[in-house]
């Protein structure tokens, strides 16, 4: 956790910004969840959400995609995005989420890009194989969000009253 919060202060150091530190509860949650909804803005200002499946890594939640898709083109016009994750149960007091607020990067090659590609086909092993992997380098862009604001509801135990 120090080596987490050291990239934490790097980047609030580089970039003017803070950069989101997830609760212990929240890193679970989002470790746990198979999908997030994405969501970009357009030229236009419209928004944009899509569901995409998720790892988090160091402090920042990772995607993979493909060239040629909107939210790829929306991110390059406008890195400010969105993610929720969610359960949504009956009755509503067993909801239970995080939604996220932050920048995007898009990561192309590199170390970090491996590893990254590692931990989802590790998470989600159909990325090993066509149609949908390997994921490789120059192939399938990874979208990197490094989180500003999160909000989060139902995920810690209730206190009794």
């Amino acid at each position: 956790m120090v080596r987490v919060k050291n990239i934490c202060k790097c980047i609030r150091d580089l970039c003017g910004t803070s950069m989101y530190e997830f609760r212990d509860y929240e890193i679970e949650f989002i470790n746990k969840a198979r999908v997030m909804r994405f969501a970009s803005v357009s030229k236009d200002n419209y928004p944009h959400v899509v569901p995409l499946c998720h790892v988090y890594y160091n402090g920042c939640i990772y995607a993979v995609t493909d060239y040629g898709t909107k939210k790829l083109e929306n991110i390059k016009n406008n890195n400010r995005v969105a993610v929720i994750i969610d359960e949504y149960g009956e009755p509503w007091g067993k909801n239970k989420g995080i939604m996220i607020q932050g920048r995007a990067e898009i990561l192309e090659r590199g170390e970090e890009f491996r590893k990254v590609a590692e931990l989802l086909t590790e998470k989600f092993p159909y990325y090993r194989r066509e149609p949908y992997g390997p994921i490789i380098e120059g192939d399938a862009p990874i979208i990197k969000i490094i989180p500003e604001k999160a909000v989060s509801w139902g995920l810690k135990p209730r206190r009794r009253r």
